[in-house]
């Protein structure tokens, strides 16, 4: 195997109608001092035998097969361990990369010797099957993460929460950063990352294309979706309360989850949402002034207008959503009536 300057991880789990589409793209990169760590997570589709198949072509492929199933953080830990390059980059087995998507990343990471360089990305609607363009805020394009209040707004925003990117494994290894938790493990993962790092930076290459509304993909049910929002946020509270240094971007988890998670839960109208979301009130929010940031859309800025709204006169947001969320249907009924 040449000179190794990039591990590629690509974690796999019943994805067989989309793991060729993937290694083709890997396998045929540009810059080929790569090693491609694909591991399977007891898939029980065929994917192994594609992965097996494609090994045979090609002797940079590394394969680790898991003995029992692990979830996707804890898979690409794996892939982690036995990683030999200087840098890491992480592939879904359901997404692709341009042919010069390492290459790109490895020229700038060099250049600029920093531990973390971002990318930007296109989304691709399975269903629809459309390409659709995704971007960061262009804010963040460009600088260097480092100081204490540009930190604060990036972590409140949702597209930055994801693994797609390229890491300084020396860096990883030396801050023992790893995927800690196996349901929405991205978000803590680059949390900890920009808690711990002052060399970060985002680029506007769009050069991966991310899958969504996978077909067959499976949804976890609103009361488990809930729940793990809320694991994720106790382990971001105890990532910002184990560090002093860490404790003034509290707020910013607030602001994360209130702009990206909560008011997206709030239009379910039930028992469930309704004590959970006034439990989080009582113990988080009353009293408290947060300072949003978001992107300057017409949306975010309603969104945030509701909610100090309901926080001031102390309305219950999941109702208020709920006749939000009634208004909307019944404007798309009224539209189709009368056919526009």
């Amino acid at each position: 195997m040449p000179n190794i300057k990039v591990s590629i991880i690509i974690p796999v789990y019943n994805v067989e109608q989309y793991l060729r589409q993937c290694l083709d793209s890997v396998c045929n990169q540009t810059f080929k001092d790569i090693e491609i760590i694909i591991v399977n997570d007891c898939s029980p589709d065929n994917s192994l035998e594609i992965i097996k198949e494609y090994q045979r072509k090609d002797e940079r492929i590394v394969l680790v097969d898991l003995k029992q199933n692990v979830g996707l953080g804890f898979a690409r830990n794996e892939g982690m361990k036995v990683a030999k390059g200087k840098y890491i980059t992480f592939v879904d087995s359901d997404d692709w990369i341009t042919e010069d998507y390492v290459e790109v990343l490895y020229k700038t990471i060099e250049k600029y010797k920093y531990d973390v360089i971002s990318p930007d990305f296109y989304e691709y609607d399975d269903i629809k099957q459309k390409i659709f363009k995704s971007k960061h805020p262009k804010d963040f394009y460009n600088i260097n993460i480092s100081t204490i209040d540009i930190k604060q707004k990036l972590l409140c925003c949702e597209h930055i929460h994801y693994a797609r990117k390229i890491y300084k494994l020396q860096f990883l290894n030396d801050n023992d950063i790893t995927f800690k938790i196996n349901k929405f493990e991205d978000t803590l993962f680059v949390w900890e990352i920009i808690l711990k790092t002052n060399k970060f930076m985002f680029i506007n290459n769009k050069i991966y294309y991310y899958r969504v509304n996978r077909k067959g993909s499976i949804m976890t049910n609103q009361h488990s979706e809930f729940l793990n929002n809320m694991n994720l946020f106790y382990a971001l509270k105890d990532l910002i309360y184990n560090d002093d240094n860490n404790k003034k971007y509290f707020d910013s988890v607030l602001d994360f989850f209130i702009m990206n998670r909560f008011l997206d839960f709030a239009w379910r109208n039930s028992k469930f949402f309704n004590s959970l979301y006034t439990k989080f009130k009582e113990q988080y929010l009353n009293d408290k002034k947060i300072e949003f940031y978001y992107p300057n859309t017409l949306k975010n800025f309603i969104k945030v207008k509701i909610f100090q709204y309901v926080l001031r006169f102390n309305i219950n947001i999941v109702t208020i959503s709920f006749f939000i969320t009634y208004y909307k249907k019944t404007k798309k009924i009224l539209k189709s009536l009368i056919g526009r």
